[in-house]
């Protein structure tokens, strides 16, 4: 996996529609991988007061690509295979999360359900310890910091304006299953993943 910083250049109007529509900032990602999010495996995080951007992928970005194009300036990219490799059971993490805590309910006349945000604290809290045990890591401590509104713009045939909840979470992990962990870590978690949600930031930490 390789994780790239890109920073928003405010001069551009594409950066400037990135911040206003999700739906623009993962367009304008993708267009530095050449591919869908799932063959490029991106997962991002989008950090609004310094105006940068975390990219997970799969593969690296094209360092060629016209930035102006995307209204984004590429300032480095990392290879996280040592990293991955050092992965075990047993080791610790601070992570800092942003998911949107969520379930599925039947809305009347619709074929499909509808996703519906968890309103209360204790039942975001329990939808993140299954998905720590769905993922292979313990949660040792774990606490919201603050809530986001998502939004963006589908054409009309995919449904037109959206709007999701996310929350952000951190806290201190300890990996249980090396596999599961690896596949929650590269995957991402939760809903949203092409518009800033699922990724799971990590950062050593010796108990």
């Amino acid at each position: 996996m390789y994780l790239s910083k890109l920073r928003l250049d405010m001069h551009s109007k594409c950066a400037r529609n990135c911040i206003r529509n999700c739906q623009d900032m993962h367009r304008s990602i993708q267009q530095l991988f050449h591919s869908t999010r799932q063959e490029s495996g991106v997962l991002y995080r989008f950090n609004p007061q310094k105006l940068d951007i975390y990219v997970l992928s799969k593969i690296e970005p094209d360092t060629e690509v016209d930035m102006t194009k995307t209204g984004m300036i590429l300032l480095g990219v990392r290879d996280l295979s040592k990293m991955e490799q050092n992965f075990s059971a047993g080791q610790y993490y601070r992570f800092d999360l942003l998911a949107e805590p969520s379930k599925k309910q039947p809305k009347d006349g619709h074929k499909n359900s509808q996703r519906r945000f968890l309103r209360t604290v204790e039942e975001r809290t329990q939808w993140l310890q299954r998905k720590s045990l769905q993922s292979g890591f313990e949660l040792l401590q774990a606490q919201e910091e603050l809530q986001i509104l998502v939004a963006g713009e589908h054409d009309d045939e995919h449904g037109g304006k959206m709007k999701s909840q996310a929350v952000r979470f951190q806290g201190i992990l300890r990996i249980q299953d090396k596999e599961l962990f690896h596949k929650a870590w590269s995957l991402g978690i939760g809903p949203g993943k092409s518009y800033g949600q699922g990724m799971l930031m990590l950062r050593a930490f010796s108990n």
